[in-house]
């Protein structure tokens, strides 16, 4: 079912969440194998500069900077947004295809990055699904079950893919082409989820920009979301680059290393997203942001703290337990402060300052560990989340954040 959404709201949820669910099987598969596994290539096959690493893990951030840009000049088509979704993924597609072939460093890493970038504009537009789909009282639950089945099956391939990386590194060639097919199959469920063309009162980022100046909870909750956004994403990139690199004294094997950077995180999400689903549903959400930070804060301080293996899958479980709500409230919390009709317009302002934050944090994560050493990841991840963590807690008062928006 695709095309514009013209059945009883009961029957759209009840499409939305199966095609939804396949969409995430296939996504999970797809997001493993772009996240850890690209950088793990780009570091012990291609040996590729801090530059050229820096970039690849800023990828996606490189593409939230162009989410409102996007968004104004999609909105003036009058495709429904799942269309959108499924052409935009099949781009992706041939960008990872395209990696298959890659003989160098910069072609390889300019393959996955312009897939970034692609697929960063996807998430903007499923809140629009997402908002017009479910009930607001039904949106974590809902979600959260697609997010936990993503995650088993991301785990499942990134396991998989280390023990196929340390037979033959350049088995990543076979591996590329394999997640192609797989990114076909996300572009297809997409197809499928009931939607209607964007309807959105955004005209282009700086008139969404105004929502932040004229809206001060929205402007103080990207204030606290991009605290703790750096003070997370300083780190994505370094939690491969400090096990995998022999510079930093432990040089693990690949299949060691998925384990601690994917497979441990994604089996905790798996098993913290419902809770995370209940209570972003049943609770005020500067709380649950709150919450969500300690387990990132102590999680990734004691990750760059330690070279014990069993401390670091420890830390690794804690990161994903965070991760498990931080993904779920990234994409949610602006149904719950936006007014209704300008969901998307707020998540273009979001989306467009993780951008900001996340294409300058890899460069400074990756000056931060050659210059003063992995401890000092840790400390400065820490000190933000904290900072982060007294913003929500002055914000927990609002009555927005209680509220329950139909």
């Amino acid at each position: 079912m695709s095309g514009e959404t013209k059945n009883p709201p009961n029957v759209v949820a009840a499409n939305t969440q199966k095609f939804d669910l396949w969409r995430n099987t296939c996504n999970g598969i797809v997001q493993a194998s772009f996240t850890s596994a690209c950088l793990l290539v780009t570091i012990r096959y291609f040996g590729a500069s801090d530059t050229a690493k820096s970039l690849l893990a800023g990828g996606s951030s490189i593409g939230f900077l162009i989410t409102p840009l996007f968004l104004l000049l999609i909105g003036r088509s009058k495709l429904p947004v799942s269309i959108i979704c499924a052409i935009l993924v099949f781009f992706v597609a041939l960008s990872i295809l395209a990696s298959a072939v890659a003989t160098s460093a910069w072609f390889y890493v300019g393959c996955v990055l312009t897939g970034c970038v692609i697929a960063a504009q996807v998430p903007s537009l499923m809140v629009h699904v997402y908002a017009n789909n479910y009930a607001s009282n039904e949106r974590g639950r809902k979600i959260s079950g697609n997010l936990m089945l993503s995650a088993i099956v991301g785990s499942a391939t990134a396991l998989l893919i280390g023990l196929m990386l340390d037979k033959n590194l350049s088995y990543f060639r076979i591996l590329a082409a394999v997640t192609f097919l797989f990114c076909l199959g996300t572009a297809y469920f997409h197809l499928k989820i009931p939607s209607n063309p964007l309807m959105s009162e955004s005209r282009g980022l700086s008139k969404d920009l105004a929502y932040a100046i004229k809206d001060r909870l929205f402007f103080w909750m990207l204030t606290g979301w991009m605290l703790v956004g750096i003070g997370n994403l300083v780190t994505i990139p370094l939690r491969v680059e400090y096990l995998a690199n022999p510079v930093h004294g432990l040089d693990l094997s690949n299949t060691t290393v998925l384990c601690i950077t994917m497979v441990i995180p994604l089996i905790c999400c798996v098993g913290s997203t419902p809770i995370w689903g209940w209570a972003f549903d049943k609770f005020n959400l500067a709380y649950v942001r709150i919450s969500i930070n300690l387990f990132f804060l102590f999680g990734l301080f004691l990750y760059f703290q330690t070279q014990n293996l069993t401390l670091l899958n420890f830390a690794a479980a804690l990161i994903g337990t965070a991760s498990g709500g931080g993904t779920m409230a990234w994409t949610l919390w602006v149904t719950k402060v936006a007014p209704k009709g300008a969901e998307s317009s707020y998540m273009s302002v979001h989306s467009f300052f993780t951008g900001v934050r996340g294409v300058f944090a890899p460069f400074l994560g990756y000056w931060i560990i050659a210059n003063l050493g992995p401890a000092q990841v840790s400390w400065t991840s820490a000190s933000l989340i904290i900072l982060s963590c007294l913003v929500f807690l002055m914000l927990a008062s609002n009555q927005r954040l209680n509220s329950k928006k139909t």
